[in-house]
């Protein structure tokens, strides 16, 4: 009886640590303000076809915030707009497109889709997506390789020089 309840507890143990160690890999996004994220999340037809689906975003160390949800009927194609989110559901496809538009640099972060079934846990349904939003430059950046073709070699040799980092320096 002993000897049962100390493989038991083994097990549980074990059990809890392989669900600890999978940990889907991350999916990176780097866009520009006022850019639109389009994400496209296959499902499994056959499990998930009527189940709604979500996009959600996970703050650090706090629960999942979810931002959108599909609607019913889910045996058609359907599209559901929610401020600068939408996402369109193609059952016959088994596809979930996420769409975020006029991105800015507070939308970074991470993002799932998933299968939403309150009060039990979401199925993730694809990588989560880590979402990196920058401000545009006002100013063009011109970068230069340490090379520079023979028509602008004379120009730079007179006064200017490139250094190895591809920067001006002047020789005066």
């Amino acid at each position: 009886m002993r000897k049962a309840g100390l493989w038991g507890l083994l097990c549980v143990f074990f059990v809890s640590e392989v669900k600890a160690a999978i940990v889907l890999e991350e999916e990176r996004y780097d866009l520009v303000e006022g850019q639109t994220l389009t994400v496209k999340c296959p499902f499994n037809i056959m499990k998930y076809a009527n189940s709604q689906k979500a996009w959600q975003r996970l703050p650090d160390g706090k629960e999942p915030l979810t931002l959108v949800v599909t609607q019913r009927p889910f045996t058609r194609p359907s599209e559901v707009h929610m401020g600068k989110f939408t996402l369109k559901h193609d059952p016959s496809e088994a596809m979930l497109q996420v769409q975020m538009t006029d991105l800015q640099v507070t939308d970074s972060g991470l993002y799932r889709c998933v299968i939403y079934h309150p009060p039990n846990d979401p199925v993730v349904l694809f990588h989560p997506v880590r979402l990196v939003v920058t401000k545009v430059s006002p100013h063009p950046v011109l970068l230069f390789q340490s090379s520079v073709d023979f028509s602008a070699r004379a120009w730079f040799s007179s006064s200017y020089s490139l250094s190895q980092r591809g920067h001006l320096d002047d020789r005066t």
